[in-house]
């Protein structure tokens, strides 16, 4: 099986168990990577819990064998072709809500926090950065679709946890990519005009146009047609700013 990182390794866990609950047949990963590229690439889905509340959703007309239930990626970015910006409303007005979506985002928090006796799946974080915050060449600020106590997960991977609480905006602040309040706010909040953000879905290159002020840089493969993107994060860090890390 290919190995999957925190988020997606919640997503396909939750999506078997529940289909297992409901009588139906795991006879197929519940989430891939092609699956994950589909939907990062697409600006609705920047709440991995929804994700897989669409998915088991999406799947529960489809038969009872996850492996034919489960859209592929090709068949997923089609029918994802019509929905706009919410995907709760536009999965509600196409699908029949066999799944209750809190009941879902409770599940998911369980599995990623690891409550229960569980070990979480943020264990599996992998730090796209690896400098203190401190030490880079820009000011640094975060904008996250996580809410705290998910930030704090990250947090803990980064090294970060001397980050100041006032430099982060995340979804607790009332704030989701899409959307560029966060970024807004960050600018009022510190007098800039002018971020360079990092990010590496659509959400995080939406949330940068729709403000309309700065650069994105994109990182990973995800978004491959953006004029700034990277591998990974120092790389786009050295080439814009001419940093190197110090070792």
């Amino acid at each position: 099986m290919e190995a999957l990182e925190s988020f997606p390794e919640m997503i396909r866990i939750v999506v078997e168990r529940e289909w297992a609950r409901e009588g139906g047949v795991c006879d197929a990963p519940g989430y891939s990577l092609a699956h994950n590229a589909v939907l990062k690439r697409h600006g609705a889905f920047n709440d991995d819990y929804d994700i897989v509340w669409t998915l088991l959703n999406m799947a529960f007309t489809r038969g009872a064998k996850l492996s034919r239930a489960i859209p592929a990626p090709v068949e997923l970015e089609r029918l994802l072709g019509g929905c706009g910006a919410d995907c709760v409303s536009w999965l509600r007005a196409n699908y029949e809500e066999k799944f209750d979506r809190d009941l879902i985002i409770a599940l998911c928090e369980s599995v990623y926090f690891g409550e229960d006796g569980n070990e979480g799946t943020w264990k599996l974080e992998k730090p796209k950065l690896r400098a203190s915050w401190r030490d880079l060449p820009l000011p640094a600020y975060v904008y996250t679709g996580r809410n705290t106590r998910e930030w704090r997960m990250a947090q803990k991977a980064l090294l970060w946890e001397d980050l100041p609480d006032e430099r982060v905006i995340n979804k607790d602040d009332g704030v989701a990519k899409p959307s560029p309040e966060g970024l807004a706010r960050i600018c009022r909040r510190f007098g800039h005009e002018r971020p360079l953000f990092f990010g590496d879905t659509a959400s995080d290159r939406d949330a940068a146009r729709a403000f309309g002020h700065g650069w994105f840089a994109a990182i990973g493969d995800l978004l491959p047609d953006e004029p700034l993107r990277f591998d990974e994060t120092e790389e786009a860090l050295c080439v814009l700013t001419g940093w190197r890390e110090s070792k």
